[in-house]
């Protein structure tokens, strides 16, 4: 009689595994460990990536055969609302029995691709599919953020969706419009539609100002009147040294007769009005001409 293998627990693993393990399952609906699907644990101090779940999904449950919607998103590094359920795609019509599961039929073949070994769905497709759930403002962030992870392009997305007839594709056209590159933040996105929706001049997004043998990229800039506008909600200044550089490059650019309206967090949320009404007094100092706010921006900030 040979002795029974002790199975090594990987990220994700059976409760049959774990026991053999020696873990009770008492032990598995602890604070220790986390339920996948019923019957499937991760371990709750070093939790599998969202790839390794996905990848593990698909093997175990038949009728899933990619990722889809807000998990296919974030599997190609875009940004949405969170999701407490893992989207997964299927062509039958099967309804998920795990709980934080989401199955969606698909009644015509998605466009699929592969990334690290999973199949899901292509960035186009994804925006697509989430045209029918996702707000105005979020659909554009994760066009957005979908050009700016992916090799998709603003011209690719808005052919993608050209004529398509499914739940959701007059809004995918519709935002695809505004989808632009270069985007590094949602909050970007947010501020350059604020801007545009009351109808004033769409700024130019990442232009590079030359600073001798050093470049400083701008969030937004009306180019030829030299004014720059800035979101400012530090959410990427992680460091002191990386604020005060930010600041000391900021006034070379202005050295340079460059003019900056910075935007803060609380400020576009809080007074998206007073916000258009400094950016359009600052234009008007360089045209002379008065800037009118439309009311358009009310459909997204009001």
């Amino acid at each position: 009689m040979t002795d029974e293998v002790v199975p090594v627990l990987g990220s994700i693993f059976t409760s049959r595994d774990a026991v053999r393990s020696g873990i009770s399952r008492r032990s598995l609906s602890g604070p220790e460990y986390r339920p996948l699907i019923r019957g499937v644990y991760t371990s709750a101090s070093s939790p599998p990536s969202l790839l390794a779940k996905v990848g593990y999904l698909l093997s175990a449950l038949p009728p899933a055969r990619f990722a889809s919607h807000h998990t296919a998103a974030a599997l190609w590094g875009a940004v949405t609302p969170h999701a407490s359920d893992i989207h997964l795609g299927t062509p039958k019509r099967h309804h998920s029995t795990h709980r934080g599961i989401r199955l969606h039929f698909y009644t015509h073949r998605p466009e699929l691709a592969q990334n690290s070994g999973v199949w899901l769905t292509t960035p186009a497709q994804t925006f697509l599919d989430l045209a029918a759930v996702l707000e105005f403002v979020d659909l554009l962030i994760l066009g957005d953020s979908l050009v700016r992870h992916t090799t998709l392009t603003p011209a690719q997305l808005r052919a993608f969706v050209a004529d398509r007839h499914c739940n959701g594709a007059r809004r995918a056209r519709e935002v695809a419009a505004h989808v632009r590159s270069k985007v590094d933040s949602p909050n970007e996105t947010r501020l350059r539609l604020l801007i545009t929706s009351s109808g004033m001049v769409e700024p130019t997004i990442g232009h590079v100002v030359e600073l001798g043998s050093r470049y400083r990229q701008l969030d937004l800039a009306y180019v030829a009147l030299r004014l720059a506008i800035e979101f400012d909600g530090r959410h990427h200044i992680r460091r002191e040294a990386q604020w005060d550089g930010d600041i000391l490059r900021r006034e070379e650019i202005e050295g340079l007769e460059w003019r900056f309206v910075i935007i803060t967090s609380s400020a576009m949320f809080g007074e998206p009005l007073q916000v258009l009404s400094r950016i359009g007094d600052a234009v008007q100092l360089r045209t002379g001409e008065p800037v009118t706010i439309h009311d358009g921006w009310r459909r997204h900030f009001g």
